[in-house]
């Protein structure tokens, strides 16, 4: 069988790829890196199974996919979610699980069910409480300090009295969700996002808490790496100087941050840690890389690291390989959609974009593209379920996590 899939990779994408054997389970195929780390693992070779909640997910159709399932969502139906994961494992003799999203707290949690009848099954992220640690974002936070990573100074607030005295301890603050992502579940005074949300329609509680901070100028920029038990073996850190609704970044550039490393490093030797996991900075004049939250999956910095760096990385590490500065990927149709909807944008847009490579139209696989434009209707079952506004920016964000997020709350 390893035979037959390196002769096919070979002819998929016209490269020479040795035999190999893993049989690589990725879950929630839809997202943007999901569908760079199924082609990267189809370009060297690996026979990799796709699964996502609905069949058009873009990644399930990347040639870099051998087989596709459509599977219950972790969020609303965990039980049988897990069941069916179960089920291909068997099915497909799967050797390796890599959840690209928060479906690994689902498969976290229930570790010992996915691993019971497979010894050998390698589950590619931590246990349930290490991965909560660091999606909770009040004690990512508290780690950080204890880590001596430098951290914004906050407050916690678990009712509507403390989230209002926290603000009025800056003239310019930023709140957040400890358990919201994608830039959703935000509420600040001050820049591209001010007013959007009213701080009336946040209430925090002890099972919900948001942090308030002052609001910090600077630029962004993110972080991930691949780890095994500890040791950092991959890692890229880059900016977006293109993102959508001010909110997640549709262009990927590298760039060369000694800081991220050494923060990905700190925190993985210190937990443990195994798997992919990222990170988000907001670096000030100062140059200091202020640590935002942690993201305990993999994140767009994937899609500017080589298929032979991140097959490496997996199943042969060695020595520390870091992604150097100047590459550049970007989400084709995001950028198209933004110059449509923002004509004045065109210059900016294009600027950005200048020598990017796409993510979801890569050499020989154009299927993700296309499945991209088809899977708008898991958009239209996301309005209906929810009754989410059309013209609220953050509505084509929030579609992408409704039926595959973790809200920090108890799993059954």
């Amino acid at each position: 069988m390893s035979s037959i899939a390196a002769q096919a990779a070979s002819d998929r994408y016209g490269i020479s790829v040795p035999a190999i054997d893993p049989t690589i389970l990725a879950t929630t195929s839809r997202m943007p890196f999901a569908v760079d780390e199924i082609h990267k693992l189809g370009v060297t070779g690996r026979r990799v199974i796709a699964a996502d909640t609905f069949s058009s997910a873009p990644g399930s159709h990347s040639r870099g996919a051998s087989k596709h399932f459509t599977v219950p969502a972790p969020t609303q139906e965990t039980e049988a979610f897990i069941a069916a994961i179960v089920d291909i494992i068997d099915a497909e003799n799967v050797t390796w699980l890599l959840p690209m999203f928060e479906e690994v707290f689902y498969l976290a949690y229930h570790r010992d069910r996915l691993l019971a009848g497979h010894p050998d099954l390698e589950l590619f992220f931590p246990d349930f409480s290490t991965l909560h640690r660091v999606h909770d974002k009040v004690t990512f936070a508290e780690l950080c300090r204890s880590l001596n990573l430098p951290v914004a100074e906050s407050i916690t607030a678990t009712n509507d009295d403390e989230l209002r005295a926290a603000t009025a301890h800056w003239e310019h603050w930023f709140a957040r969700a400890a358990y919201g992502r994608g830039g959703l579940d935000v509420v600040t005074n001050t820049g591209p996002l001010a007013a959007e949300t009213s701080l009336d329609a946040v209430h925090p509680t002890a099972d919900d808490p948001w942090l308030v901070q002052e609001y910090l100028k600077g630029v962004d920029r993110c972080s991930w790496s691949v780890v095994h038990h500890g040791e950092v073996v991959l890692h890229s850190c880059y900016e977006h100087p293109l993102a959508i609704d001010n909110r997640g970044g549709i262009v990927f550039e590298s760039v060369d941050s000694p800081e991220s490393l050494h923060a990905a490093q700190t925190i993985a030797r210190e937990l443990n840690w195994h798997g992919q996991i990222s990170f988000d900075f907001l670096v000030t004049d100062d140059g200091v890389h202020h640590m935002v939250e942690c993201n305990p999956r993999p994140t767009a910095g994937c899609t500017i690291a080589t298929p032979e760096e991140f097959d490496a990385a997996l199943f042969d590490p060695g020595e520390l390989v870091v992604v150097p500065p100047g590459r550049k990927k970007m989400i084709k149709a995001a950028v198209i959609r933004d110059v449509l909807m923002h004509p004045s944008h065109w210059k900016t847009n294009r600027a950005a974009a200048k020598g990017a490579a796409g993510v979801y139209d890569q050499r020989k696989d154009h299927l993700p593209l296309l499945y991209s434009a088809l899977s708008l209707q898991h958009v239209a079952k996301y309005r209906r379920q929810l009754g989410v506004d059309r013209k609220k920016g953050e509505q084509l964000v929030a579609t992408q996590f409704f039926d595959v997020l973790y809200d920090g709350s108890s799993i059954g």
